[in-house]
Protein backbone atom coordinates (compact mmCIF):
# COMPACT_ATOMS: atom_id res chain seq x y z
CA UNK A 1 0.00 0.00 0.00
CA UNK A 2 3.25 2.56 1.00
CA UNK A 3 4.22 1.31 -2.20
CA UNK A 4 1.35 1.80 -4.50
CA UNK A 5 0.86 5.75 -2.58
CA UNK A 6 4.42 6.86 -3.37
CA UNK A 7 3.87 5.85 -7.46
CA UNK A 8 0.56 7.17 -7.47
CA UNK A 9 1.89 10.68 -5.32
CA UNK A 10 4.85 10.80 -8.36
CA UNK A 11 2.61 9.80 -11.38
CA UNK A 12 -0.72 12.06 -10.27
CA UNK A 13 1.10 14.75 -8.29
CA UNK A 14 4.40 14.81 -10.40
CA UNK A 15 6.05 15.12 -7.16
CA UNK A 16 9.84 15.31 -6.95
CA UNK A 17 11.75 11.35 -6.64
CA UNK A 18 13.22 13.14 -3.28
CA UNK A 19 9.34 13.77 -1.68
CA UNK A 20 7.94 10.30 -2.52
CA UNK A 21 10.82 7.98 -2.03
CA UNK A 22 10.41 9.58 1.44
CA UNK A 23 7.00 9.25 1.72
CA UNK A 24 7.30 5.62 1.26
CA UNK A 25 10.05 5.86 3.81
CA UNK A 26 7.97 7.97 6.50
CA UNK A 27 5.06 5.28 6.32
CA UNK A 28 7.53 1.45 6.15
CA UNK A 29 9.33 3.21 9.64
CA UNK A 30 6.23 4.48 11.89
CA UNK A 31 4.46 0.53 10.61
CA UNK A 32 7.51 -1.24 11.91
CA UNK A 33 7.44 1.13 15.28
CA UNK A 34 4.14 0.52 15.41
CA UNK A 35 4.09 -3.28 15.48
CA UNK A 36 7.56 -3.28 17.11
CA UNK A 37 5.53 -1.57 20.27
CA UNK A 38 2.31 -4.05 19.56
CA UNK A 39 3.55 -7.32 18.18
CA UNK A 40 7.34 -7.22 18.79
CA UNK A 41 10.41 -7.91 16.71
CA UNK A 42 8.63 -11.18 14.83
CA UNK A 43 6.27 -8.59 13.92
CA UNK A 44 8.49 -6.29 12.63
CA UNK A 45 10.90 -9.45 10.96
CA UNK A 46 7.44 -10.56 8.69
CA UNK A 47 7.07 -7.11 7.80
CA UNK A 48 9.93 -6.19 7.10
CA UNK A 49 10.16 -9.67 4.90
CA UNK A 50 7.26 -8.39 2.64
CA UNK A 51 8.51 -4.81 2.31
CA UNK A 52 11.88 -6.66 1.12
CA UNK A 53 9.38 -8.80 -1.52
CA UNK A 54 7.84 -5.40 -2.85
CA UNK A 55 11.14 -3.87 -3.13
CA UNK A 56 12.99 -6.39 -4.67
CA UNK A 57 10.00 -7.17 -7.33
CA UNK A 58 10.07 -2.80 -7.96
CA UNK A 59 13.82 -3.35 -8.76
CA UNK A 60 13.49 -6.40 -10.72
CA UNK A 61 10.80 -4.51 -12.72
CA UNK A 62 12.99 -1.30 -13.44
CA UNK A 63 11.29 1.43 -15.27
CA UNK A 64 8.26 -0.68 -15.97
CA UNK A 65 7.56 -0.19 -12.66
CA UNK A 66 5.77 2.93 -10.79
CA UNK A 67 6.42 2.06 -7.80
CA UNK A 68 10.21 2.20 -8.96
CA UNK A 69 10.30 5.39 -10.64
CA UNK A 70 9.15 6.99 -7.50
CA UNK A 71 11.98 5.64 -5.25
CA UNK A 72 14.73 5.31 -8.17
CA UNK A 73 16.79 9.59 -8.01
CA UNK A 74 17.58 10.42 -10.91
CA UNK A 75 20.67 11.81 -9.16
CA UNK A 76 21.95 8.30 -8.15
CA UNK A 77 21.97 7.25 -11.67
CA UNK A 78 23.39 5.12 -13.47
CA UNK A 79 23.30 3.07 -10.15
CA UNK A 80 19.58 3.74 -9.15
CA UNK A 81 19.07 0.07 -8.34
CA UNK A 82 22.22 -0.04 -6.21
CA UNK A 83 20.83 2.82 -3.98
CA UNK A 84 17.38 0.86 -3.84
CA UNK A 85 18.68 -2.13 -2.50
CA UNK A 86 21.93 -0.47 0.14
CA UNK A 87 19.25 1.56 1.83
CA UNK A 88 16.81 -1.51 2.16
CA UNK A 89 20.01 -3.67 3.21
CA UNK A 90 21.23 -1.30 6.16
CA UNK A 91 17.53 -0.70 7.21
CA UNK A 92 17.28 -4.50 7.66
CA UNK A 93 20.86 -4.60 9.16
CA UNK A 94 19.91 -1.57 11.30
CA UNK A 95 16.78 -3.15 12.68
CA UNK A 96 18.61 -6.71 13.69
CA UNK A 97 21.54 -5.41 15.36
CA UNK A 98 19.78 -2.73 17.40
CA UNK A 99 16.99 -5.28 18.88
CA UNK A 100 19.66 -7.93 19.35
CA UNK A 101 21.84 -5.70 21.74
CA UNK A 102 19.49 -3.32 22.42
CA UNK A 103 15.86 -4.82 22.58
CA UNK A 104 13.30 -2.78 22.76
CA UNK A 105 14.76 0.42 22.40
CA UNK A 106 15.17 -0.44 18.75
CA UNK A 107 12.05 1.15 18.18
CA UNK A 108 13.32 4.83 18.98
CA UNK A 109 15.75 3.44 15.83
CA UNK A 110 13.02 3.40 13.85
CA UNK A 111 11.39 6.02 14.77
CA UNK A 112 14.81 8.74 14.18
CA UNK A 113 15.49 7.07 10.93
CA UNK A 114 11.70 7.10 10.05
CA UNK A 115 11.36 10.44 10.88
CA UNK A 116 14.34 12.28 10.96
CA UNK A 117 15.72 10.83 7.67
CA UNK A 118 12.35 10.89 5.70
CA UNK A 119 12.27 14.63 6.22
CA UNK A 120 15.38 15.93 5.39
CA UNK A 121 15.39 15.26 1.98
CA UNK A 122 12.73 16.80 1.00
CA UNK A 123 13.44 19.91 3.13
CA UNK A 124 16.36 19.91 1.30
CA UNK A 125 14.96 19.80 -2.24
CA UNK A 126 12.40 22.46 -1.67
CA UNK A 127 14.88 24.68 1.00
CA UNK A 128 18.15 23.60 1.44
CA UNK A 129 20.60 26.52 0.33
CA UNK A 130 23.71 25.29 2.40
CA UNK A 131 24.70 22.24 0.72
CA UNK A 132 27.67 20.36 1.98
CA UNK A 133 28.59 17.12 0.02
CA UNK A 134 29.06 13.53 1.26
CA UNK A 135 31.14 10.59 1.07
CA UNK A 136 29.51 7.61 -1.28
CA UNK A 137 30.20 4.01 -2.66
CA UNK A 138 29.86 4.25 -6.03
CA UNK A 139 32.07 8.20 -6.22
CA UNK A 140 28.77 9.66 -7.45
CA UNK A 141 28.08 13.26 -6.34
CA UNK A 142 26.04 13.23 -3.27
CA UNK A 143 24.99 16.82 -1.40
CA UNK A 144 22.80 17.16 1.74
CA UNK A 145 22.04 20.85 3.08
CA UNK A 146 21.93 22.36 6.78
CA UNK A 147 18.27 22.85 5.98
CA UNK A 148 18.12 19.21 5.74
CA UNK A 149 19.94 18.21 8.56
CA UNK A 150 17.94 20.98 10.67
CA UNK A 151 14.61 19.25 9.72
CA UNK A 152 16.33 15.71 11.35
CA UNK A 153 16.66 17.48 14.66
CA UNK A 154 13.43 18.86 14.40
CA UNK A 155 11.15 15.50 13.26
CA UNK A 156 13.67 12.85 15.62
CA UNK A 157 13.15 15.30 18.24
CA UNK A 158 9.14 15.14 18.23
CA UNK A 159 9.03 11.75 17.25
CA UNK A 160 11.02 10.83 20.16
CA UNK A 161 8.38 12.87 22.10
CA UNK A 162 5.66 10.89 20.89
CA UNK A 163 7.18 7.50 21.62
CA UNK A 164 8.22 7.91 24.95
CA UNK A 165 4.79 9.24 25.87
CA UNK A 166 3.09 6.12 24.26
CA UNK A 167 5.12 3.31 24.90
CA UNK A 168 7.81 4.57 27.74
CA UNK A 169 6.92 5.03 31.15
CA UNK A 170 9.52 8.43 31.51
CA UNK A 171 8.75 11.50 33.51
CA UNK A 172 8.04 14.47 31.55
CA UNK A 173 11.60 16.23 31.67
CA UNK A 174 13.20 12.44 30.97
CA UNK A 175 11.09 12.66 27.81
CA UNK A 176 12.26 16.08 27.02
CA UNK A 177 15.99 15.87 27.69
CA UNK A 178 16.79 12.31 25.66
CA UNK A 179 14.63 13.10 23.01
CA UNK A 180 16.70 16.16 22.50
CA UNK A 181 19.69 14.36 22.94
CA UNK A 182 19.29 11.60 20.70
CA UNK A 183 17.95 14.11 17.98
CA UNK A 184 21.18 15.71 17.76
CA UNK A 185 22.80 12.59 18.31
CA UNK A 186 20.76 11.31 14.58
CA UNK A 187 21.34 14.96 13.31
CA UNK A 188 25.21 14.37 13.48
CA UNK A 189 24.93 11.00 12.28
CA UNK A 190 23.38 11.43 9.38
CA UNK A 191 25.66 14.59 7.84
CA UNK A 192 28.50 12.30 8.90
CA UNK A 193 27.26 9.02 7.14
CA UNK A 194 28.21 7.64 3.67
CA UNK A 195 25.07 8.33 1.32
CA UNK A 196 22.61 5.45 1.23
CA UNK A 197 24.47 4.01 4.60
CA UNK A 198 22.35 6.20 7.37
CA UNK A 199 19.30 3.80 7.87
CA UNK A 200 22.14 1.71 9.51
CA UNK A 201 24.06 4.09 11.36
CA UNK A 202 20.63 6.32 12.94
CA UNK A 203 19.12 3.10 13.74
CA UNK A 204 22.03 1.49 15.70
CA UNK A 205 23.40 5.23 16.98
CA UNK A 206 19.93 6.44 18.22
CA UNK A 207 18.61 3.39 20.13
CA UNK A 208 22.16 2.54 21.47
CA UNK A 209 22.28 5.91 23.17
CA UNK A 210 18.59 5.42 24.42
CA UNK A 211 19.14 2.06 25.78
CA UNK A 212 22.46 3.28 27.42
CA UNK A 213 20.23 6.20 29.01
CA UNK A 214 17.13 4.87 30.16
CA UNK A 215 17.91 0.89 29.72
Amino acid sequence: MAGWFSGYAKETWNLPVGYTRKIFHFIIFTLAGIIGLTVGFPGVQVFGASIGFVVGYAVLKGHESRFYRAIARPSDAPYERFYIIVPFCMTALGGMISNICFGHYAIVGYITTGWGDAVAEPVGTRWGRHKYQVSTLTGIKATRSLEGSLAVLLASFFGCVLLFGMGFDVTFVTMISVSLLIAVIAMIVEAATFHSMDNLTIQVATSGVCFWILG
